[in-house]
């Protein structure tokens, strides 16, 4: 199957791009945890609940590590981390952590290895493993 995309109309005034048309994703829904576990159940000899439980303990070990300062490399998935959030000061003494760090964001990163493109394009590129075999179509309906 491949991501579908439908065409939008860009209406932001002021933009360069206005009035242009772009591909747009088109979501098929959502997959929940238990979905996951009776395809990886039917892939192999794990039972369902043993998947749930090496996800769960996945979890809270990447957690664990998250929380204390860690990138944690999950090698074909990618490299999660947390980073903070926070407002400028003028000088660094003014700093005061609980009054200008604003929240924490979870970053994720999917696997890809550098690479340098020839050709008319010989600038350096990425490749994520993710989208090896993506396909795009448009989406039949509006």
């Amino acid at each position: 199957m491949a991501i579908q995309y439908r065409l939008l109309q860009n209406k932001i005034k002021g933009s360069e791009n206005y009035g242009k048309y772009y591909a747009h994703t088109v979501k098929q829904g959502t997959i929940t945890l238990e979905q996951i576990e009776e395809m990886i159940e039917s892939n192999c000899t794990a039972k369902a609940s043993d998947v749930r439980l090496v996800l769960r303990e996945l979890f809270d070990a990447v957690k664990f590590y998250m929380q204390h300062g860690y990138t944690v490399d999950l090698k074909e998935m990618g490299k999660l981390s947390i980073s903070v959030k926070s407002v400028c000061v003028d000088n660094p003494k003014e700093f005061c952590s609980d009054k200008h760090i604003t929240g924490f964001k979870c970053n994720y990163t999917p696997q890809g290895k550098r690479y340098q493109a020839t050709g008319e394009d010989n600038g350096r590129h990425i490749h994520r493993s993710l989208l090896d075999g993506c396909e795009a179509v448009e989406a039949k309906y509006y």
